[in-house]
């Protein structure tokens, strides 16, 4: 039997922040996040066995959290943390029918008041943790970046914590990821260390780093796999369409180990740490869930468009060559004769490559020739308009430029809005116009 409550809050790093709180103040806990007042009012709806609600406060119109939670007769605990006043709720009062609590916390806020009121709200029950002289904090959360805040521990025993890693140490993201390949998913910290750790833990987050972190771990604790899995599991991607493209990926490598070119071109860039690597993760992931979502996920498709996602820029070097993606900004780039041919030819010479080693797909071919197209003309190297590309060839188009606007946009939530419109905009006619419309699902 878990303690399951429901954390509701658009700031990612905040809600991390809860969870952190949450998890030390009840054992056995089974957190849920969402982000939204929509996802909110769904979970409540489907799963009627949370013990508290932590979140932000919500409302549309005539309806909030409160009204919303009294007309389907949910009645729980809730802890509020905003900027707004308790003035300014609407159905805010303690409920006198059901006795249940709803406690306010003004943003920012003591991170002690917040696991105090998290234990009043939780009332006596067996799962409220004793006192403990460490706070345990997920692993993941340091590939975030590289400079020690406080002391951090390893748990050995009840009693038992060995000091790792040292306050203003730089630290490695092997060292966390090597922890995390022997299941230690928690390292702890002194609890008088704890409202530091939180205030600059949201400082020094996954893009703003502390300036004396080392340039040469930078770039690796950006792009750490798991931080980008992260990053997207904000975004509609199911958990199942990330293990399928892992299981793929696994597969691509292991039918690269005939041809001694395509192994070393896959190592290369197993090896980079920039947009090139992350941009086919991303694509496989989007194009992968646009498919199921159209119901054109059977496996031939899947594989085509993963193999396409992982081959596609193999032959380029320059991530700001992978970056151009239309007539328009192929011209504003001003290249070099040589640049600008490798960017119009890559797509058609790694088709060619691969059925030099003998990976047959036709509807692989046709995707990397074609993968700069747009449906009104202005992609390359042919200006092919929508009725000229094929279906599948036109998932992967989307996917591809999904990819590159949310990496642009550095993975911001806020700005989903602003990339749906651009991807309406400019691809949002004929055939692919169904296939924005997943879009937006996915981005909502």
């Amino acid at each position: 039997m878990s303690f399951n409550v429901l954390v509701a809050e658009p700031d990612f790093e905040l809600s991390d922040i809860y969870v952190l709180g949450i998890e030390n103040a009840f054992q056995g806990v089974n957190v849920v996040r969402v982000s939204n007042f929509k996802e909110l009012k769904a979970k409540l709806q489907s799963f009627k066995d949370f013990k508290l609600i932590v979140s932000d406060y919500f409302r549309e119109g005539d309806e909030d959290i409160f009204s919303f939670c009294d007309a389907i007769d949910y009645n729980i605990p809730s802890l509020i943390i905003t900027s707004y006043t308790e003035a300014e709720f609407v159905n805010f009062e303690r409920d006198i029918t059901y006795h249940k609590k709803r406690e306010h916390l003004p943003k920012p806020f003591s991170f002690v008041k917040f696991e105090t009121l998290l234990t009043q709200l939780g009332g006596i029950s067996t799962f409220v943790q004793s006192s403990s002289a460490y706070k345990k904090i997920n692993t993941e959360y340091f590939l975030r970046g590289t400079l020690a805040i406080c002391d951090t521990y390893v748990k050995l025993s009840d009693s038992k914590f060995v000091k790792v890693i040292h306050r203003g140490d730089t630290f490695t993201i092997s060292q966390i990821e090597s922890y995390l390949d022997r299941d230690i998913n928690y390292l702890y910290i002194n609890k008088d260390d704890i409202d530091e750790y939180v205030k600059k833990a949201g400082e020094v987050s996954f893009l703003k780093y502390d300036p004396s972190t080392p340039a040469e771990h930078l770039d690796i604790a950006q792009k750490s796999m798991m931080t980008l899995k992260r990053l997207v599991g904000r975004y509609g991607i199911s958990t199942g369409t990330s293990t399928v493209v892992d299981s793929y990926v696994s597969n691509i490598s292991k039918l690269a180990q005939g041809s001694l070119k395509l192994k070393s071109l896959l190592k290369e860039r197993e090896n980079m740490t920039n947009y090139l690597y992350d941009h086919c993760y991303l694509t496989s992931l989007f194009g992968v869930e646009i498919l199921k979502q159209l119901a054109w996920g059977k496996k031939d498709n899947i594989e085509t468009i993963i193999r396409t996602s992982v081959f596609h820029d193999l032959l380029l070097e320059d991530e700001n060559l992978a970056r151009i993606s239309s007539q328009e900004e192929l011209l504003k780039a001003e290249l070099s004769d040589y640049d600008k041919n490798v960017v119009l030819g890559h797509g058609r010479l790694m088709s060619e490559m691969l059925e030099k080693e003998g990976l047959t797909d036709q509807n692989m071919y046709e995707i990397l020739i074609n993968h700069h197209e747009r449906p009104d003309g202005s992609g390359f190297p042919r200006g092919l308009y929508a009725n000229q590309i094929k279906p599948l060839t036109a998932v992967f188009i989307v996917a591809h430029e999904l990819a590159k606007q949310i990496e642009l946009r550095n993975y911001n939530l806020d700005e989903s809005r602003t990339i749906y419109q651009y991807l309406a905009d400019n691809f949002g006619r004929d055939h692919f116009e169904k296939i924005i419309k997943i879009v937006d699902k996915i981005l909502k």
